[in-house]
């Protein structure tokens, strides 16, 4: 057995994490779209009990603030999402950074990935991988996903796309849809969490039907934590927004509690598109033949030996084609 060193082993790990602090750091300090000093004062006083969004103290503001700050609630460029002040300020500009960086990441994935491909000489020696519990799951998952992506990147670039009805359409769907993606996202957290090897399996075959084989690489695992830690951040965010519609009752408190909402939605979907960049790139892209498999439920053997030899050590039944 091939001995790594604890760096060599967890290296993807620390890279990764590294490049998140100067992500975070180019986000929040030098492209920023809110003012950090205000969102972290606004959350020490939402955890001293004032929701109010006035972290400068009420009573020092002129009366005609004070009667601004009642009707409008603080100051619109505290707390400011995309919608808000990055419309004025920079959202021209959001476009080529994401242009900018998709084509960076994808450059980074066809040099470190490259395309693989089995080499298949028994075309119709097949089995069956995935249930059709397991396939409904992924494939609502990455049709969902999609379309929050281009709906939610409509809204983001409003000042390219324009206003109209098919704006207004997109951007109403995105709330919906989005409402039936989190149902989706709990079963495929549930379902694709693969490090499970203590728990107990009544059954193995009904087992394999609802979670998916195999285990995770380093790289696979990062994205998946990821997908579950910031899919959270966007499902509570955007179930807030929806329910926080404004409406005669709409007050100072509730407005500025929202723009904050707002801000972690976006930055949420900021970072989780790499990881799903990522995640795409390696199932769909990078290895061939995943697509079929994922619609007709069944991969050839020569694939999995190849390609996925984990699924096969986790369950060793498949050969006999279950």
């Amino acid at each position: 057995m091939e001995n790594k060193s604890f760096l060599s082993e967890y290296k993807a790990y620390f890279i990764i994490g590294f490049l998140f602090v100067l992500l975070t750091y180019w986000y929040f300090w030098l492209a920023t779209i809110a003012d950090i000093n205000y969102v972290y004062k606004f959350i020490l006083q939402m955890l001293q009990g004032n929701f109010t969004g006035q972290v400068v103290p009420f009573e020092s503001l002129t009366h005609y603030q004070q009667m601004e700050v009642g009707l409008f609630g603080p100051r619109y460029d505290a707390v400011a999402p995309e919608v808000i002040r990055a419309f004025e300020e920079r959202q021209h500009l959001l476009p080529i950074v994401f242009t900018v960086e998709f084509f960076l990441f994808l450059t980074m994935f066809i040099v470190a990935k490259g395309r693989k491909q089995a080499e298949i000489t028994r075309e119709n020696d097949k089995v069956q991988v995935y249930s059709i519990f397991q396939r409904l799951v992924i494939l609502l998952n990455i049709v969902i996903m999609m379309y929050l992506f281009i709906t939610g990147f409509s809204i983001t670039f409003g000042n390219w796309t324009g206003g109209g009805y098919i704006a207004r359409l997109m951007r109403a769907t995105h709330e919906i849809v989005g409402l039936g993606w989190m149902p989706i996202w709990f079963i495929m957290t549930i379902i694709a969490f693969k490090d499970h090897k203590f728990f107990i399996r009544p059954s193995s075959k009904i087992w394999n039907k609802i979670f998916l084989r195999g285990k995770y690489k380093h790289m696979d695992r990062i994205n998946y934590y990821m997908y579950v830690a910031f899919g959270s951040l966007l499902v509570f965010s955007g179930f807030v927004i929806w329910y926080m519609f404004p409406n005669a009752a709409t007050h100072a408190e509730t407005i500025q509690i929202k723009r904050f909402i707002l801000f972690i939605h976006f930055m949420g979907s900021a970072i989780i598109s790499f990881f799903t960049f990522e995640t795409v790139y390696s199932y769909f892209v990078s290895v061939k033949g995943y697509i079929p498999g994922v619609i007709t439920g069944k991969l050839p053997v020569e694939y999995l030996e190849q390609l996925r030899p984990d699924v096969l050590d986790e369950d060793k039944d498949l050969l006999k084609k279950d």
